[in-house]
């Protein structure tokens, strides 16, 4: 947790902070009935990237709206389009914040220790999915398998639990390292005999003829994306970050509202990159919802039992050394 500064400060305002001496300080009073002062001292703007997945586009529609200036806060949003990259890029500190998994959080806890969620963006109800030729119709389409997913990162236990209920294990499969990008061109080459991704690569696979055989439909709450920030970043900046989650939340309302308008914005906002912006499978978590996720609870509903179950998950994979406590990783502190 982060102390706030006393409101009586003057000349602070949520739009920058003084990086000699006011950086570390964080306001109250970030509402969006308020209005943002415009401050004296020029800083850049945050650098958040995200994966090419709809869980993460409210950070484009604050942006594309408005909203993020309405709070004062500048935010450059990067899509690098490669996860991997994203991760190792965001701890040598190219970014303030990344939106990822939870479970890609943990084993990048090796490489950046001190980084904490401070928003719950999107929970995959069926949007990552293990694709192949056809579905498995006994154990030994699935035994001996080789399963493309990024090695260390969340789609590692999903794979796993599409094993289990074969009643195999992961001793029994083929772990082969790929990108979400790239699983449709490995399935289509033959290099992997199932692959997990997302949207927008499960449509381009489709298109290729492959079928869902698995999916986070399968594994309720597991699978929680958010945005994760440098606790140096926290400290320094977090008015700005209060800022950002709180256009972020008016994002959420606005395209439950109004999801076919959002549909021409955020394909202006990916031109290039994909027109599949369709949150399909995904629930988009609000502030009331952050606030239940963010409670302790012995359920998958639950952020922290969620991290324990990915800590140890990479754990006995001896992927970490050291077991990461929820209560470092998760920080509930900047929703209010």
């Amino acid at each position: 947790m982060y102390a706030l500064a006393p409101a009586s400060l003057p000349s602070l305002t949520r739009r920058r902070l003084v990086s000699a001496g006011l950086g570390g300080l964080a306001l109250a009073g970030l509402g969006s009935g308020c209005q943002p002062e415009v401050f004296s001292v020029p800083t850049r703007p945050l650098r958040i990237a995200i994966d090419l997945w709809a869980g993460h586009y409210p950070l484009l529609l604050a942006r594309e709206r408005g909203l993020l200036k309405a709070q004062g806060v500048d935010v450059e949003v990067v899509i690098p389009e490669n996860t991997r990259q994203l991760l190792s890029d965001f701890a040598a500190g190219s970014y303030d914040g990344v939106c990822v998994s939870l479970g890609d959080m943990i084993t990048l806890t090796r490489a950046a220790p001190d980084i904490h969620m401070v928003l719950a963006s999107g929970e995959s109800i069926g949007a990552d999915r293990i694709l192949g030729r056809e579905s498995p119709s006994r154990v030994d389409d699935v035994r001996g398998a080789r399963i493309g997913t990024s090695l260390g990162g969340f789609g590692e236990l999903l794979v796993l639990r599409f094993a289990k209920r074969y009643g195999l294990s992961l001793g029994d499969i083929e772990l082969v390292h790929v990108d979400a990008s790239e699983v449709p061109a490995h399935l289509a080459r033959g290099v992997i005999d199932y692959g997990h991704t997302w949207e927008p690569y499960v449509a381009q696979a489709r298109e290729q003829g492959f079928v869902e055989v698995f999916s986070s439909r399968d594994t309720p709450g597991l699978v929680v994306n958010g945005l994760i920030c440098h606790g140096s970043v926290l400290q320094r900046r977090g008015a700005e970050i209060r800022a950002l989650i709180s256009a972020w939340f008016e994002a959420v309302d606005w395209w439950n509202r109004y999801e076919l308008d959002a549909e021409p914005i955020l394909r202006r906002a990916l031109s290039g990159r994909t027109n599949e912006v369709v949150r399909v499978a995904i629930r988009l978590l609000t502030r009331d919802d952050n606030r239940a996720k963010f409670r302790r609870g012995p359920t998958e509903e639950s952020l922290y039992r969620v991290a324990e179950v990915y800590a140890d998950h990479f754990i006995a994979r001896g992927l970490i050394g050291r077991r990461p406590a929820p209560t470092e990783l998760l920080d509930s502190g900047f929703l209010a």
